[in-house]
């Protein structure tokens, strides 16, 4: 919400920091996670404002959208452990969609890796 913005807005400006650089989960985009980072933050509703309903709380609000975060985390576990949190079973080696994701698992020898995308939003304090 807007509050949790003010909240971390009033820190900085208590830290006398003149802005604050946050790498923003997209709440959406879980359900295009085909669509790389770059392209989805430059996704606009017809009336201008932003597609993700998260990213466009942080411009009505004074956030700008810098830049796209396309490896802001990073999750390597062996399969069975990516099979007990999804619920999903991957038998081979590949790339797999699985639910609530921004981007894609890809499973080799094994091992699965999940690279989370997401968008550096600044704001002015």
């Amino acid at each position: 919400s807007s509050r949790m913005i003010d909240a971390f807005r009033d820190t900085a400006r208590a830290a006398k920091l003149a802005h604050v650089l946050a790498p923003v989960r997209p709440t959406l985009k879980e359900r295009y996670p085909l669509i790389p980072i770059e392209e989805y933050m430059t996704w606009r509703r017809e009336d201008g404002t932003h597609f993700d309903p998260w990213l466009r709380i942080h411009e009505r609000v004074g956030g700008e959208l810098v830049a796209a975060a396309p490896r802001s985390m990073e999750i390597v576990a062996p399969v069975s452990d990516w099979e007990d949190w999804t619920g999903m079973r991957f038998p081979a080696d590949g790339e797999y969609v699985f639910p609530r994701a921004l981007a894609t698992l890809v499973v080799s020898d094994g091992v699965g890796r999940h690279v989370e995308p997401n968008v550096w939003v600044r704001h002015s304090v």
